[in-house]
């Protein structure tokens, strides 16, 4: 079928190159074919008159191929276009749920960082009012050793006099007759008082207290401070000093003088009074405390220079 066709075209292409030619009138000996996947039909002669003539209808077979065949491309091309149009929608969608997926997953990151933030923050908080607890607590600590250190040195000091009292009322019920302190010391109560009449520094005479089994007088009562002043008529030493820390005056058994409750510094009417520290005499200032003072004043509490020379008040 194919090469008729292809034969019928080139004797088409014959007949258009005749100037004087005419479609011959239609015979019984004529034959029609049809055309490939067409209706057309194509007629060819094979009259005796016309054995070498065919013709065709060109203007109606060659628009009606051309139309199957336009038809049919359209089809394939429409096709084509749908399947990429689904393409489009598919990858679309899937771009879409991609981004949903993506802000979700951001969203829940974000909720996630910003829990993880405030649980931060409370663990910080946390951790600083630990740390700020744990710091009172060593603070309070290192009161209580400090404190219980001072009390096991009462607490000696007590057994001490204790064994003393306890000995000598011993000797008194056997004797009838005793006296509580030893020769040169005099008594106020259970305690025994030492005043020197050698004069020494500061630090030296509270050495010297220390070899007789005493101290510096500690004064913590208005009658103690009374009696001391009775026997005196000069300025002494007394177990009280600021060396450690200036301003913070401490009896020679670590306490505090404000814990005390009384205090006997001279207090001036006018200018300056107890303790000032004065620099003139010794640059260092004046970090010991003296009862009485070398103008005459015998009954108040003034603060000297640890390197003067002083008579001194020991005490058991």
């Amino acid at each position: 079928m194919q090469a008729i066709y292809e034969e019928v075209s080139f004797e088409l292409d014959k007949m258009d190159s005749r100037e004087n030619y005419h479609s011959p009138t239609e015979t019984e000996d004529d034959v029609y074919v049809n055309t490939e996947d067409c209706s057309q039909k194509l007629k060819i002669s094979t009259g005796p008159q016309a054995v070498d003539d065919v013709y065709v209808n060109r203007q109606q077979l060659h628009p009606k191929t051309k139309t199957c065949t336009a038809s049919s491309d359209c089809k394939v091309v429409i096709f084509v276009l749908g399947l990429l149009l689904l393409g489009a929608l598919a990858s679309l969608c899937a771009v879409g749920i991609l981004y949903h997926s993506k802000v979700v997953s951001t969203e829940i990151l974000r909720e996630r960082h910003d829990n993880a933030t405030s649980e931060l923050m409370v663990l910080k908080d946390n951790a600083t009012e630990t740390e700020r607890l744990y710091e009172e607590l060593k603070v309070k600590h290192h009161e209580f050793v400090s404190t219980y250190s001072k009390t096991e040195q009462l607490k000696e000091m007590l057994k001490a006099k204790y064994q003393q009292v306890h000995e000598c009322l011993s000797a008194c019920s056997a004797k009838q007759t005793c006296t509580l302190c030893e020769e040169g010391w005099k008594t106020l109560g259970l305690k025994c008082y030492y005043f020197s009449t050698d004069k020494l520094d500061w630090t030296q005479s509270k050495d010297y207290c220390v070899e007789k089994g005493g101290h510096l007088v500690i004064i913590t009562s208005q009658t103690e401070q009374d009696f001391v002043v009775s026997q005196i008529r000069e300025t002494h030493w007394i177990g009280l000093n600021d060396l450690e820390t200036e301003g913070q005056w401490m009896w020679v058994n670590n306490q505090p003088v404000t814990e005390m409750g009384v205090t006997f510094w001279y207090r001036s009417p006018q200018g300056i009074s107890e303790p000032d520290n004065w620099r003139v005499e010794d640059p260092t200032g004046e970090n010991c405390a003296a009862l009485g003072h070398e103008v005459g004043i015998t009954d108040k509490w003034f603060d000297a220079s640890c390197r003067k020379l002083k008579q001194f008040i020991c005490e058991i």
